[in-house]
């Protein structure tokens, strides 16, 4: 590694034919977290419960009167529909020269969770029969929220396929072991906890496999441009209530482009990603910009297209510091609205 030449091993995490010649060994780890709660579902299914509760306490105490109900049935009713999405990871790639350059390890691990609320029509006349009755509870109510949610546990070799000889062209085989864990569940009004809503814990159903990618990374002048095909073996699951998820072989590319003052990149998925239940197959479009801004600053921008999904575009600003060629230290922030916004972090040590 020549120096001042910036190592960043962040982007094998995506094409594993971008790993870099190395003098010693680095380790790259990041992770990145995002949460949709734009119609700010759970705000209102925690007003909801609190005036179920409220509810369900005057009319033990005989203090219920009609009309009371009133504003418990128009909460429900406005949140039929409403949705709250969350995703995350962690990533770890590990590379050394000594031994074999050709082989690169990694661990990842991502999440994708979806809550929608179902108002239930029968709800209603509930309410407004308690005062006649003289009798309510919580668990009386049908109305709930429904979350699904999928993780994704791979660990990798990544192997440099150098008997491949093409021109200007780099080849890689990724052979992978993967845990998916599929989760889906109902969470009535008297259960739903805003600190327990993603909880997983009796509500899983996990698949263990092998699989493998294929990547490839073309030079030309200054443009890099790379192609990766993720999961070439396909397969079909059933979560716990028997929703479908199709695992199913990716396409991602990846173009750079390097200029005197930074680079310029896009990130374009060429089929979905998996779709379970309420979670769509979104497809992303990435558009960044990089460049330094000192001898050891540099600072980033990227605007996010999102196709067939409930989360709207993003916008991200990163900065990153380098104290060596191999060591660096960044973070990302990114929004689409006050209400939807994650943020990401990487550190790269040499050891």
């Amino acid at each position: 590694m020549k120096h001042g030449v910036r190592l960043d091993l962040q982007p094998v995490l995506r094409n594993a034919a971008y790993r870099p010649a190395l003098t010693e060994l680095v380790a790259h780890s990041s992770g990145y977290t995002f949460l949709n709660d734009r119609e700010e579902m759970l705000d209102d299914l925690l007003d909801a419960r609190r005036e179920a509760a409220a509810l369900e306490n005057s009319v033990r105490r005989f203090e219920y009167r009609p009309g009371d109900e009133e504003a418990l049935i128009q909460t429900l009713k406005s949140l039929d529909g409403k949705a709250t999405t969350f995703q995350g990871g962690i990533g770890l790639v590990v590379a050394s020269p000594f031994f074999d350059d050709r082989y690169t390890l990694s661990a990842t691990a991502f999440t994708r969770f979806a809550g929608t609320f179902e108002f239930v029509e029968d709800d209603e006349p509930k309410l407004r029969l308690a005062p006649v009755i003289a009798f309510f509870q919580l668990s009386d109510l049908e109305s709930r929220a429904r979350v699904l949610g999928y993780g994704m546990a791979e660990v990798a070799l990544h192997r440099k396929m150098d008997e491949i000889d093409l021109p200007a062209t780099t080849v890689s085989l990724s052979f992978k072991y993967q845990g998916l864990s599929l989760y889906e569940r109902e969470v009535p009004i008297q259960d739903y906890r805003e600190s327990e809503f993603f909880e997983l814990s009796g509500f899983t159903r996990e698949y263990r496999r092998a699989n493998v990618d294929i990547a490839t990374l073309t030079e030309i002048d200054r443009w890099q441009i790379g192609l990766t095909l993720r999961d070439l073996f396909e397969s079909t699951y059933r979560g716990p209530r028997d929703s479908t998820f199709h695992l199913r072989t990716r396409g991602e590319l990846r173009v750079d482009y390097r200029f005197d003052w930074g680079q310029a990149s896009l990130l374009q998925d060429l089929t979905p990603h998996p779709a379970f239940g309420q979670i769509k197959g979104r497809r992303e479009t990435v558009l960044g910009i990089s460049a330094p801004i000192s001898s050891r600053f540099v600072a980033g921008a990227a605007y996010t297209h999102i196709a067939r999904d409930r989360d709207h575009d993003t916008v991200s600003l990163s900065l990153t510091y380098h104290l060596l060629d191999s060591f660096n230290i960044g973070v990302t922030g990114t929004l689409a609205s006050e209400r939807e916004l994650g943020g990401a972090f990487r550190l790269q040590m040499p050891f």
